[in-house]
């Protein structure tokens, strides 16, 4: 039986692309079979698929997520660049020590599962290497561990363990394989847990469809649901109509049983729930304000088949760590992202296929925008206008989704298309990287700067990427405005700069201290933060003044923000004034 899948919610369309990629390995690595290789094909509206390839669908989704974060191959890559430092007699202190941890914190995951007297050997022989001379013996012991994690039977056990609850818990919660009583299960005990909770519901419901159609009697409907008594849904509807006739009990499923909200012309025996979708899901009991027609045990009907795609949706996004917050403050959290536009669904594919690769290649996240942006230079307005970028963290146990939509509108488009190379300038990434997200957000990045310069006075870091952060800004809110051309405000900007370089030049030669221009920068980057034209002026109208220099017109944007706005001053300046006199720095500020 053929079935159409039909984009539509971004978690929909995240499941199919997860869909597709499984079955594409699937085919290419010869899990699936050949007489199956046509069964999943992309239309423009989405997938139609072939129910018969349903049941070699897990074995695939299993093997795609070993190899995808495999251990082993994790454990050798960290160890081979860990080989290259530890032969640096200078690192091999630091290093040896990060190896043991390595391969000791790894081992034992393996022998609480296999009797491996060869790594325990190994593991007793390390605690021996100590001097930069056990470098040929240690590199010996890291090859020996390396051909035990690369046994089929180990990787796949300590894989498993790892994706279960670091990806796809944060997607589903405790439900059928990943619950912790399911815990002891071998790969083979989870492609057939897999089978019994998705695939037997779909291809019961998928006949249940047909038989309402084509049944000719109720004596024949009841058969049918007599042979499926052993699926839940099925009991509860043979009692109900067990004494009416066929005419009866079609009009009973046509008026009694919800249709899935996701795809609406399926008949839905679950709901959207936290277990089918732990993000953006509510636990049934607590729902009391997601109720389908009052019915507070139906939150959001759901079909089977939206069920299992949903389960591919970890495989349909991209899985990366994202630093959040500032400083000390600063938390890594493992985010899913995806790419959604308007577009065809062969677009939506080939986008997030790329943004994969671009995420995997650690590219910083304006560089991944532009690039994407330019893909669709020639297409329409309309589908470029309609590009956004979504990603959320999900911690199940704590109930808390952090999810972010980013919208591209036009005007950002073309200021990525023309200016995103100058944001590789803003260092540190981080900084980089929620300028970023706060401009996707439609959010004024400007205290993003704040922290930025405050971090450069208190930890006398370069301000050359406050100064491009400063610019940057400036120039998206021109495009903003329509203004394309760049040139003039971009001379005001530098002009700005430039100054504060000078007054700080002044300040050195007269008083030769380093902590007066410091305590100076505090003090008008606190008037700016607080948007205190009054205080920021008369700060500098003092700085002048002692100076002995005739303070510039431009300045005077700080109060009536005719040409450039007060931030972009302020900012400019303090940035100017904290800019110390290394050359590679001003050849930096010309690029």
């Amino acid at each position: 039986m053929k079935v159409k899948l039909h984009m539509g919610e971004w978690m929909i369309n995240m499941g199919l692309v997860g869909l597709y990629r499984v079955f594409e390995y699937g085919r290419k690595n010869g899990i699936i079979s050949d007489e199956y290789k046509d069964s999943v094909t992309v239309k423009p509206w989405g997938i139609e698929l072939d129910t018969d390839v349903l049941p070699q669908l897990p074995k695939a989704y299993f093997l795609y997520l070993l190899e995808e974060y495999s251990v082993a191959r994790r454990e050798c890559e960290r160890l081979d660049s860990y080989i290259e430092q530890v032969k640096k007699e200078e690192n091999f202190k630091n290093v040896v020590s990060s190896i043991k941890k390595s391969i000791n914190d790894t081992g034992k995951k393996v022998l609480k599962y296999f009797p491996y007297p060869s790594l325990e050997d190994v593991l007793e022989k390390l605690k021996d290497v100590k001097k930069a001379e056990h470098v040929s013996q240690l590199i010996g012991y890291i090859n020996e561990f390396k051909t035990i994690i690369n046994d089929q039977k180990v990787n796949e056990k300590l894989t498993l363990n790892y994706f279960k609850p670091a990806i796809l818990r944060s997607f589903f919660g405790q439900v059928s394989f990943l619950n912790v009583a399911k815990n002891n299960l071998d790969f083979d005990g989870h492609i057939e847990e897999f089978y019994k909770s998705y695939i037997v519901p779909v291809l019961n419901d998928l006949i249940f469809e047909q038989a309402i159609e084509t049944s000719r009697s109720s004596e024949e409907m009841n058969a049918f649901l007599e042979t499926h008594n052993d699926y839940q849904p099925f009991k509860q509807l043979k009692r109900e109509v067990r004494k009416k006739t066929i005419e009866e009990i079609r009009e009973y499923v046509r008026t009694n049983i919800n249709k899935c909200l996701l795809f609406n012309e399926r008949v839905a025996f679950y709901n959207f729930e936290e277990m089918v979708f732990s993000p953006i899901g509510v636990a049934k009991d607590n729902a009391f304000n997601f109720s389908w027609h009052f019915d507070s045990q139906q939150p959001k009907p759901l079909s089977s088949l939206a069920k299992l795609v949903l389960l591919f949706a970890p495989i349909g996004s991209t899985i990366y760590y994202k630093s959040e917050g500032i400083n000390e403050q600063t938390e890594r959290r493992l985010y899913a992202g995806f790419v959604q536009t308007d577009a065809t669904f062969a677009e939506i594919l080939q986008k997030n296929n790329h943004f994969s690769q671009l995420k995997k290649k650690r590219e910083p996240f304006n560089k991944i925008v532009s690039q994407l942006v330019q893909s669709v230079k020639k297409e329409s307005e309309y589908t470029v206008d309609h590009l956004f970028f979504l990603e959320f963290f999900s911690d199940y146990d704590s109930k808390k989704t952090h999810l972010h939509y980013y919208h591209l509108p036009m005007y950002l488009a073309h200021y990525f298309k023309q200016h995103a190379d100058k944001l590789d300038y803003i260092k540190p990434y981080d900084y980089r990287e929620q300028f970023v997200q706060y401009v996707l957000r439609g959010a004024d990045p400007v205290y993003v700067i704040y922290n930025y310069l405050r971090d450069c006075i208190k930890n006398e870091r370069s301000t050359i990427g406050p100064y491009i952060a400063v610019q940057e800004r400036h120039r998206i809110l021109q495009f903003k405005k329509g203004v394309r051309d760049m040139s003039t405000t971009d001379k005001r900007v530098s002009a700005l700069f430039m100054q504060g370089r000078e007054i700080r030049e002044a300040i050195i030669r007269s008083s030769s201290s380093e902590k007066k221009v410091t305590s100076i920068a505090y003090r008008l980057l606190n008037a700016a933060k607080a948007g205190n034209r009054k205080n920021f002026m008369d700060t500098l109208l003092r700085i002048y003044m002692s100076a002995d220099r005739p303070i510039s017109p431009i300045f005077l944007n700080a109060l009536h923000e005719r040409d450039l706005d007060f931030a972009t001053v302020a900012n400019a300046f303090i940035a100017g004034l904290l800019a110390n006199q290394y050359k590679e720095e001003q050849e930096e500020v010309q690029a």
